[in-house]
């Protein structure tokens, strides 16, 4: 059965009111008068300026069979000449199907062939053509001719010609409310409600029908638009409440005044008589239709179960947020709106009063997501937006600052709203409130725990017993466990199976904060972080990790926003911390540098300024700005963290080794790298002597310092220093460990240099398979992993298998560290180094450019990575025999290097080298070369 809005629609001139009229209601007999688009039928809805377009809408999108009355009069009326032209063009889609013509006086309308076939109407009753109309519809669907017009089995004359109203009291407060997004449900709904035949449902006891879920869905709105759909399949609409026994008692007995059983005032008053008179009826008539809404807990339930056996012979349709009935119910859950079709909603429920704005679609679709395609709270926005007289961005931006106000506004003149209490305020908080104080305390609390949680999926995982968990944790996890248990039975939070998660709706969790207090909310806050606290998802840093902090990272977001700095709860720096790591592990140094900012602070309010604490969070927060390239803003802050834990516990302590390689680390970036060997084997003497010498922190520090050897060509020294240290790293914590990566790709750049370039090879492509995706993403270091094998495969001319991976790698770092950042330079430069091998030297020059350019604005213009940019740039002008204009790059490029390394240094070298060659090939005399040569070299002297 179609599911259009009407079943007949009739376009017809004035002069044929009363005929037309007198069909309409014959057919609403059979179908009711919403089925049936006759203007007398739809007087409020067709008062509108705009109803020219309105109709013929209608006539071709919301009707499955078009009728048209011709007469002499029809053809010159300026309304039915709209009305023709949404037919025609019907007729036009080869639709035919769905228009039926008809005529008096053989009249004729423009844009038909001579052939059309037409119902002559001159000597027909109004009962006759509502007859062919229904055989008609009945054809056009697949049926019987005489589907809707055979008489019922006894000869009893045919329901579908009954013009008198049927027995209904139906709530009004949804008739003509739009209805959106819910043609499957009711397909479905339709489905479960016939899946038993009438014939028999005398014999045994019919299926109802349970539409489950959270307050606010439109449920109630649901059930009452299936009826009136399909009120012309019903002898009888009828709808109860079920809040509770008395209630659901109270509307059968009501039903006796509906079904016309007292219309002599003969029954008594007794409440439990005319319940029983009630039933009677359902029990021996057939084909109605009985709406029970509400039926929210276990006691309504069952007084409605117990009534089931005198109601076999229709359908009973329930609603619940009840998850279990008994076996007779068939659940069927309504979920909240696709965002589409809740975006779609609250254009159309604003159109006419909202203020119009450019970015009403953007609007729409963000305000939908935020309520999550809850209808209540879709019409109460709705409702807010046109009594305000705003725009949608307005209301977005007013819900952010005054969502307590929002979710409390009410009009019962604009928000269909069905409950027995519908006449109190805030329809989005009574609708759930109710359920709220059926909870236990218990229940309640951590009901408000999780709504600081994220929107998101929670995983289950957090509230399950670890192997170290005492009796204290266990109770909390029990608790939480049957918390979820009985908050899942009334659908105020929705449980999945794989994996094992669940989900409370966002406006439950902004309901749930706003009724509590601000010290209730401070304790939920503690509780939420001493669940992860107590999970020990790992540590963050190390990937293994990421399946548990990858799921938990929203809620651990959203725990922190939540909570306050003053007092801050217990582990909430704890908390910030591990974001603070999770983020820079990932390569998200901005998203870690706010938590690592935050953690100091609360951190130093707490503790004072000089506690070995802060030491802690000052290494941490500047390892990011060293990480961002912020290098004058790390370098204090190391030093104030080194001179805090050499004062509170003393020089010889394994944090101070952790201090001095830090500092250290960061002078080897800033090339002052007399500075910084000392500190490294002052850390590495630290270490030994603290944790012997197979322990990971000795491998960082014999790391840390091979990596200076190198970088002062000390090759031999650095060498035997590396492979100790890959060797302890692979013992400890295994052949794929990303610090066994760090320490391959170390060892392979040394192999590299001094020219064993299979040796390298095989500990590069080692390197790019461990760091290449764990946890569902690849790891922070990936990027240089693939430049770095990159570069070894362009050292030995595989250019083709060496340009996807730099291509690759700089697209990672681009995304993760922005355009400007210095590993994007170094990206760029190899790229553009590769070019040129290949005489694409029109590509490569803007890339080297570019390169320049950051390194420039990142380390300043003496940096020894400044002079390898101009060197490089140099070199690809010489190229392309521009050599006036690479003369002073790479005079300067040689000059940086001398002043900063010395004129000995492998790079001073072979700079000067470069620099010779290029003076050479401009014809220089070699007087001059001489004397250029040595003004570089005077100026490193001064």
């Amino acid at each position: 059965m179609s599911l259009k809005r009407f079943r007949i629609a009739f376009s017809f001139a004035g002069e044929k009111r009363e005929f037309v009229k007198e069909v309409a209601e014959v057919l609403a007999g059979r179908f009711g008068e919403a089925a049936i688009l006759y203007d007398k039928y739809h007087e409020a809805e067709f008062a509108r300026n705009d109803l020219s377009i309105y109709l013929p809408k209608l006539y071709n999108k919301e009707a499955d069979l078009v009728v048209v009355v011709v007469c002499p009069q029809y053809d010159v009326k300026d309304w039915t000449g709209l009305e023709w032209l949404a037919i025609h063009d019907l007729l036009k889609q080869r639709r035919r199907e769905e228009v039926l013509l008809s005529r008096f006086e053989r009249a004729e309308v423009d844009g038909l062939f001579s052939g059309a076939g037409f119902i002559e109407l001159d000597d027909r009753t109004p009962e006759e053509f509502a007859k062919l109309i229904l055989e008609r519809l009945a054809l056009n669907e697949g049926l019987a001719k005489n589907h809707y017009t055979k008489a019922e089995a006894g000869g009893s004359p045919a329901p579908v010609l009954r013009s008198a109203p049927i027995p209904s009291n139906l709530p009004g407060g949804y008739i003509g409310q739009l209805f959106l997004g819910r043609e499957e449900f009711l397909k479905e709904l339709r489905e479960s409600l016939m899946k038993q035949t009438h014939a028999t449902a005398i014999t045994q006891q019919r299926a109802a029908t349970g539409i489950e879920g959270l307050g606010g869905l439109g449920k109630t709105h649901a059930a009452v638009e299936y009826a009136h759909r399909h009120r012309a399949d019903y002898s009888a609409l009828l709808f109860v409440g079920g809040d509770s026994p008395q209630r659901l008692n109270a509307g059968l007995a009501n039903l006796c005044e509906v079904l016309g059983l007292n219309a002599k005032g003969d029954l008594p008053p007794d409440e439990a008589l005319r319940v029983s008179t009630a039933l009677h009826w359902l029990g021996t008539h057939r084909d109605w239709l009985l709406i029970v809404d509400n039926v929210d807990d276990e006691a309504s339930a069952q007084a409605l179960t117990g009534y089931f056996d005198q109601m076999t012979r229709g359908h009973v349709l329930i609603t619940s947020r009840l998850k279990s009935f008994s076996g007779q119910v068939d659940p069927l859950d309504l979920a909240e709106l696709r965002e589409a079709d809740a975006a779609e909603l609250l254009l159309r429920l604003t159109e006419k009063r909202r203020r119009k704005a450019g970015d009403d679609a953007a609007q729409a679709g963000t305000l939908a997501g935020l309520l999550e395609g809850l209808p209540l709270a879709l019409q109460q926005a709705a409702g807010y937006i046109n009594e305000q007289r705003l725009t949608l961005a307005q209301y977005h931006a007013t819900y952010q600052a005054e969502a307590a106000t929002l979710l409390e506004w009410f009009d019962g003149l604009r928000i269909p709203y069905e409950r027995s209490d519908k006449l109190a305020p805030k329809p989005v908080l009574i609708t759930w409130k109710a359920s709220f104080e059926r909870l236990d305390e218990e229940a309640k609390f951590w009901l408000l725990v999780f709504s600081h949680f994220a929107p998101e999926s929670i995983p289950e995982f957090l509230l399950e017993d670890g192997p170290e968990a005492d009796d204290v944790e266990k109770k909390i996890h029990r608790n939480a466990f049957k918390a979820l248990a009985e908050a899942e039975k009334i659908s105020l939070l929705t449980r999945y199976d794989e994996p094992p998660r669940f989900k409370l709706h966002r406006l439950v969790q902004e309901v749930t904060r706003l009724s509590a207090s601000e010290e209730e909310r401070g304790k939920a806050i503690e509780a939420g972080i001493g669940l992860i606290h107590a999970c020990d998802p790992g540590n963050p840093l190390d990937v293994r990790s990421w399946n548990q902090w990858t799921p938990l990272q929203p809620h651990a977001l959203a725990l922190c926003q939540h909570a306050r700095d003053e007092p801050p709860p217990q582990r909430l720096t704890w908390l910030l911390g591990q974001l603070d790591c999770l983020f820079d592990a990932k390569g998200l140094h901005a998203e870690a540098e706010k938590h690592s900012r935050r953690a100091l602070k609360i951190e130093e309010s707490s503790f004072g300024k000089e506690h070995p604490t802060v030491a802690a969070r000052l290494n941490n927060l500047a390892a990011l700005l060293q990480a961002t390239n912020r290098l004058a803003e790390a370098e204090p802050l190391m030093r104030r963290a080194l001179q805090i834990d050499e004062a509170s516990i003393g020089k010889e302590h394994p944090d101070v080794a952790r201090d001095l390689n830090n500092l250290a680390s960061l002078l080897k970036a800033t090339n002052r790298l007399a500075e910084a060997e000392p500190l490294m084997r002052r850390a590495l003497q630290i270490d030994e002597a603290s944790f012997g010498s197979e322990h990971p922190n000795v491998a960082i520090d014999l790391n840390n310092l091979a990596q200076l050897l190198q970088a002062t060509n000390r090759l031999v020294e650095a060498e035997p220093l590396m492979r100790r240290g890959l060797k302890i790293e692979e013992t400890s914590k295994g052949l794929n460990h990303p610090h066994v990566a760090i320490q391959l790709n170390n060892l392979a750049q040394l192999l590299q240099a001094t020219n064993r370039l299979v040796e390298a090879e095989i500990l590069l492509i080692r390197v790019v398979k461990i760091l290449e995706h764990k946890g569902g993403e690849p790891l922070a270091n990936y990027s240089a992993a693939l430049n770095n094998l990159a570069s070894l495969l362009y050292a030995t001319n595989r250019l083709k298998e060496a340009e996807p991976l730099m291509r690759r790698a700089l697209q990672i770092d681009e995304a993760s560290l922005g355009p400007e950042h210095p590993k994007v330079a170094i990206d760029l430069n190899n790229l553009a180094q590769l070019l040129q091998d290949t005489n694409r030297l029109a590509e490569a020059e803007p890339l080297m450019r570019r390169a320049l350019q950051i390194d420039e604005a990142s380390f300043g213009p003496e940096h020894p990575n400044v002079a390898i940019r101009l060197n490089n740039l140099a070199q690809l002008l010489k190229a392309t025999n521009r050599l006036a204009e690479a003369e002073p790059l790479m005079r300067r490029a040689f000059g940086i290097f001398v002043r900063s390394l010395g004129v000995e240094h492998p790079n001073s070298q072979r700079v000067g080298g470069n620099y010779i060659d290029l003076l050479r090939k401009m014809g220089v005399a070699e007087e001059e070369m001489g004397e250029r040569v040595r003004s570089v070299l005077a100026a490193e002297a001064e």
